[in-house]
């Protein structure tokens, strides 16, 4: 998820018009980034990590679907572990850190982007599934997810290129890009449309049909299935997509709201800390919904934990 705390053609901490004082400046990024490490981090890195090995381990998960959540899950766990870099550039004493640590913090919304292209893959994969699933056209084999996961994960680097390459540090500012305010505001808004509003159509699209197909349409129900366990089955697979989904655009919405005011000079520090504690809450919140809302990932959780077979 993205967590790029570096400034934008931020003005001078010091200018009259500021009124806050240094000292408070200086504490709410410290308070942040130590409740951020110590609490919310670690919480993600180690639910995300549950994720990943409980559908690597229990053939039971082994679907297509829990292998795209198994993929979001990676991208959130990078977003955690990078997450350590939010705040840090400014206390390492030696520049050449303190730059390596700038780049770093600049692929952040890398992993937003391939967060919003797995769901927007998994969306697909349940249309097709259970939308066309006689449908002699594309099919969403295992294979061909594999090379889907893999494209998304180049393409989502490749596209944070230039946030990388403009992200310079700054002994006043720590992180700053040193791009101009309409290189900025070209950059954010076709990434807006690129990466937020056509997977929000698709999605949007994939889950009317798809309800309509499961709760008011004609279904084709496999022939080793009671009609009432695949219709269960598939109502519960899709509730979980669903709410992750919702939570991710949720989660993101204060960021998008939050940039809009920031190129435009509107957002303070607080408000920009804030929008991206939100988006790493998506991150963090993910493993909960999936042991929630399915048993089979509570049973899982159970099973690696306690270290025993629970069938």
């Amino acid at each position: 998820m993205t967590m790029n705390f570096s400034l934008e053609n931020q003005p001078n901490l010091n200018s009259t018009t500021n009124n806050t004082s240094t000292e408070d400046d200086d504490l709410f990024p410290l308070v942040s980034f130590l409740v951020t490490s110590i609490v919310l981090l670690p919480v993600g890195i180690v639910g995300n990590l549950l994720v990943i090995v409980a559908v690597k381990k229990k053939r039971y998960l082994r679907t297509k679907t829990n292998v795209l959540l198994a993929n979001l899950a990676g991208a959130d766990l990078f977003a955690c572990i990078l997450g350590y870099s939010f705040g840090s550039a400014r206390t390492f004493p030696s520049p050449t850190a303190a730059r390596v640590l700038c780049k770093v913090n600049s692929y952040y919304p890398a992993f937003s982007f391939i967060s919003i292209l797995t769901l927007t893959m998994i969306a697909l994969e349940r249309y097709n599934a259970i939308v066309k699933p006689l449908s002699t056209g594309f099919k969403f084999s295992r294979r061909t997810l594999r090379y889907f996961i893999t494209a998304i994960w180049i393409i989502s680097t490749l596209i944070v290129t230039p946030l990388v390459y403009f992200n310079h540090f700054n002994s006043d500012y720590g992180c700053a890009r040193t791009w101009s305010a309409e290189a900025q505001m070209i950059f954010w808004t076709t990434a807006f449309f690129i990466a937020i509003l056509l997977p929000l159509l698709v999605l949007i699209y994939c889950y009317l049909h798809i309800i309509r197909a499961l709760y008011f349409g004609r279904r084709i129900i496999p022939m080793n299935l009671p009609v009432h366990v695949d219709a269960r089955e598939k109502k519960r697979v899709i509730k979980l997509s669903i709410v992750v989904t919702l939570v991710f655009f949720l989660a993101f919405a204060p960021f998008v709201v939050v940039k809009e005011l920031q190129i435009h000079g509107l957002a303070n520090n607080e408000l920009q800390v804030f929008s991206l504690i939100s988006v790493l809450l998506s991150s963090i919140l993910n493993p909960f919904i999936y042991a929630f809302q399915s048993s089979n990932y509570r049973r899982a959780f159970k099973e690696l934990i306690t270290c025993r077979d629970l069938s």
